[in-house]
C-alpha cells in the first residue's frame, strides 16, 4: 500500500463497520500478542482536557528520559496525528506499515466470524502495535467518548485519570451528569489507583462508589489545592499542594486556566508511578522533570496563539465554553475581543452561545466549517441575537470570514472557538 491508499483504507472504515464491543476486539489482541500490554499503560477518560492530560503526562516523562506513546483523538489536518511517540506523529512509511499488519490480522478475524472494527477501533490496534514495535517505556491511551465501552478500556493500566465529566455526547452516553459520570467511571479496574478532579458535583459519588466497588484506590484532587499566582504573556504560574509534595511557583504557558486542572492531574500520576515504582527517581530530580515538562507542553488548537493577536480553541461543549468564558474573564479582561465562531449541529449549542453571552464581544463572526455536521449561519445566528448585544457579521466561506476578523483586529483579540473542526480547518488554510 501507498500511505495514500493506506489512509483512504482508514478513513473509510466508517462507510462499512461498525463497533466491535471489547471481546471481539480482545479476541483480535490475543491474535496480535497483545501488544497493548507491551508497556506500562496510563488510560484517561472524561469529558474535556484528556488530550491536555495525555500531552502533559507525556510531556513529564519524556524529561525524565522516558520514550512514551500516546495515542489521542480528534486529529486536526491528518489522521497520523492520532499515534506519536513524544512530540513526534508517527512517519507515512510507519502508518502503512502497521495499517498493513492489522488488516492481516483482521482478515484472520473475520475468517474467524469477527466483523471489522470500527475505525476508532482500528486506529487503536494501529497505536497499540506500532507502541510495541517502538518498544516504548509508557503508553498513554485517551479515551474516545466514553470508557466503559470504549476500544482503549481494553488496557490494564498501572493509573487511570478521569478528567471532568460534563454534558457531552448525550445522545450516545445519556441525558444527566451521574449517567455520562458512569460512561466515563467504566475505565475503572480492580486495584487500579484512580486520579480524579473532584468538582463537589454529581459525577463525585458515582466515581467514588465505583472506585469502592472494585477496590480501587481514589485520588482525589480538589480545587482549592490549586492556586493561580500569576500569569504573564507567556506563562500561567499556580502551586499545587498535592497529598506527596507542595510545588511552589509552576508554569505552564499562557494558554487556559482550565490547563492548571489537566497539570495537576498529571502531576498526581507522575507521582504514583513513582509511588509504584514505574519510575525510580525521586525527589529534586522528580520534580525538574514535572516543572520543565509542564512548561514544554504543546497542545495545538486548544488556546492556542497562532498570531501576535489570535488565539484558536476547540471548546466544543457547554464546559469547555464556560471554561474559555472563564479564561477570557481573568486572562483578557482588559482587552477588547472578537469572536469567530462554528459550532456542529448536534451539539447544545444554544447553551454554549448563552454562555458565550455574558463575554462583551466588539464583534461576533459566524462561519461554517467544511464538514457537514456544521450547523447552519441562520440558526447559530439567532441564538446569537437571543443571548448577546454584540455586532454579528456571517460567511458561509471559513477563510473569508477568517480574513475579514484578522482585518478588524488592530488592537483588539480574535478568538476563534466553537470546534476542533473549525480549528482543523483554520490550520489547513494556512493561518
Amino acid at each position: 500500500m501507498t500511505y495514500e491508499e493506506a489512509q483512504e483504507y482508514v478513513l473509510k472504515i466508517p462507510l462499512f463497520a461498525k463497533k466491535l464491543g471489547t471481546d471481539n476486539l480482545n479476541s483480535i489482541l490475543e491474535m496480535m500478542g497483545h501488544p497493548e500490554r507491551s508497556c506500562p499503560v496510563i488510560h484517561i477518560a472524561g469529558t474535556n482536557g484528556k488530550g491536555s492530560t495525555c500531552l502533559f503526562l507525556a510531556s513529564i516523562l519524556k524529561e525524565n528520559n522516558k520514550r512514551v506513546g500516546i495515542f489521542t483523538s480528534p486529529h486536526l489536518m491528518r489522521i497520523n496525528e492520532r499515534i506519536r511517540i513524544g512530540d513526534e506523529i508517527i512517519s507515512d512509511d510507519d502508518f502503512v506499515s502497521v495499517c498493513e499488519e492489522v488488516i492481516t490480522y483482521v482478515d484472520k478475524a473475520e475468517k474467524q466470524g469477527i466483523a471489522h472494527p470500527s475505525f476508532f477501533e482500528f486506529v487503536f490496534l494501529m497505536a497499540a502495535l506500532y507502541f510495541k514495535k517502538q518498544q516504548v517505556d509508557f503508553a498513554v491511551f485517551e479515551a474516545g467518548m466514553g470508557g466503559r465501552l470504549d476500544a482503549t478500556n481494553v488496557v490494564v493500566p498501572a493509573v487511570s485519570i478521569i478528567t471532568s465529566v460534563g454534558l457531552d455526547h448525550m445522545q450516545y452516553l445519556g441525558d444527566t451528569i451521574e449517567e455520562i459520570a458512569g460512561e466515563k467511571a467504566g475505565i475503572i479496574k480492580p486495584g487500579i489507583p484512580v486520579v480524579y478532579f473532584d468538582r463537589k458535583d454529581a459525577a463525585t459519588d458515582i466515581i467514588k462508589d465505583k472506585c469502592i466497588k472494585e477496590n480501587a484506590k481514589l485520588h482525589t484532587i480538589e480545587k482549592k489545592q490549586c492556586n493561580l499566582l500569576d500569569f504573564t504573556k507567556k506563562s500561567i504560574d499556580f502551586s499545587f499542594n498535592s497529598v506527596y509534595y507542595k510545588y511552589d511557583s509552576l508554569q505552564i504557558r499562557r494558554t487556559a486556566l482550565y490547563q492548571i486542572e489537566n497539570a495537576v492531574l498529571a502531576i498526581r500520576a507522575y507521582e504514583l508511578l513513582q509511588e509504584n515504582n514505574y519510575i525510580t527517581e525521586e525527589g529534586c530530580v522528580a520534580e525538574a522533570a514535572i516543572r520543565t515538562g509542564l512548561m514544554n507542553m504543546i497542545w495545538h488548537g486548544r488556546m492556542e496563539q497562532i498570531d501576535e493577536h489570535i488565539y484558536v480553541d476547540g471548546a466544543h461543549n457547554v464546559e469547555a465554553i464556560e471554561a474559555f468564558c472563564n479564561t477570557l474573564e481573568v486572562l483578557f479582561s482588559d482587552s477588547n475581543k472578537i469572536l469567530l465562531f462554528a459550532v456542529s449541529k448536534d451539539k447544545d449549542y444554544r447553551n454554549m452561545i448563552k454562555s458565550l453571552g455574558r463575554i462583551s464581544f466588539d464583534e461576533i463572526i459566524i462561519v461554517r466549517y467544511s464538514n457537514d455536521r456544521s450547523a447552519e449561519l441562520d440558526t447559530v445566528e439567532d441564538a446569537f441575537r437571543q443571548f448577546s448585544g454584540s455586532k454579528i457579521t456571517t460567511f458561509d466561506d471559513i477563510k473569508a470570514g477568517y480574513e475579514y476578523g484578522k482585518a478588524h483586529v488592530e488592537n483588539k483579540v480574535l478568538f476563534c472557538v466553537g470546534s476542533l473542526y473549525l480549528v482543523g480547518d483554520l490550520l489547513n488554510i494556512g493561518v
